[in-house]
């Protein structure tokens, strides 16, 4: 089970911070940099630039996107990212689990 919850940080009234668990495991940043390398390298794998593919870059650009502020919903429908079904829900409360 994977379970996210959002709390408030430390650094400021509108400070944020995003707890992930899974297995009872908690990610740390360095979790989630070996997460995109992987999809890097294997988007690099199924769409090499060798063959005219945009490999790990058409990856890179949907989060330059996001980080340049185009809105979530745009960027997945734009690299046809958006999940058919099963999404994951954002839990902020534990009661939100066992509702």
């Amino acid at each position: 089970m994977v379970l996210i919850k959002i709390e408030k940080g430390n650094k400021g009234h509108k400070d944020r911070i995003i707890r992930i668990w899974a297995n009872g495991e908690i990610f740390t940043l360095e979790d989630i940099l070996k997460m995109i390398d992987f999809i890097f390298k294997n988007e690099d794998e199924i769409y090499p630039i060798s063959q005219g593919y945009d490999g790990r870059a058409y990856f890179l650009k949907a989060i330059i996107d996001l980080a340049c502020g185009i809105p979530l919903e745009r960027i997945l429908e734009n690299y046809k990212l958006k999940r058919k079904n099963n999404s994951v829900k954002v839990i902020e409360k534990l009661h939100e689990i066992l509702e």
